[in-house]
């Protein structure tokens, strides 16, 4: 699936939004184990959407950046790809099972997407084809929104997001303009 650098970004923006409209729900009214609102499976549905997203975004951020970052940086997003799918299919079964479900997928999912953006974003130091708070928004966005998790970590991934959408917008346009 080739995805362009313009739907990159927009999805990167879709991802960073759904982030922090999860987030910000989760705040006002923290979701339960076994869901018993309908807050509960609105907030599932946010994070789904905010997850497809991310998967786009990602590609949109690879399409602009896999000749120029290597082995490592495509490593880095290949597990960033599939944590993110991992976790994903762990909260797609959530909602349909209305209470949490896969906690292993879900587990191995943020591991391995940790990882990746973690790789990613040193790979996309490394080339400095972006900004510099690009490669460091990847390397602690997600580190740091796992941590501040009860705290509207999430906040913050949102951002991470939002600036690689903006960025990869800008990036496009830049292209355009220049040719």
């Amino acid at each position: 699936m080739k995805i362009s650098t313009r739907n990159g970004g927009i999805a990167g923006i879709v991802a960073g939004l759904g982030y922090l409209v999860q987030a910000i729900m989760g705040l006002i009214r923290p979701q339960t184990e076994v869901f018993s609102s309908t807050s509960d499976y609105v907030l599932e549905v946010v994070f789904i959407i905010a997850l497809i997203a991310t998967i786009f975004g990602l590609t949109g951020l690879h399409s602009f950046m896999q000749s120029r970052y290597g082995n490592a940086g495509t490593v880095g997003f290949w597990l960033a790809q599939v944590g993110t799918a991992l976790i994903m299919v762990s909260a797609l079964v959530t909602f349909l099972a209305g209470q949490n479900s896969l906690g292993p997928v879900f587990l191995g999912g943020m591991l391995l997407a940790l990882l990746g953006y973690i790789i990613l974003g040193i790979a996309a130091l490394r080339t400095k084809a972006f900004p510099l708070f690009v490669g460091l928004a990847l390397i602690f966005g997600f580190p740091l929104s796992l941590f501040l998790n009860t705290l509207g970590g999430g906040i913050l991934f949102g951002l991470t997001w939002l600036g690689v959408g903006y960025v990869l917008l800008k990036e496009q346009a830049f292209v355009i303009i220049t040719l």
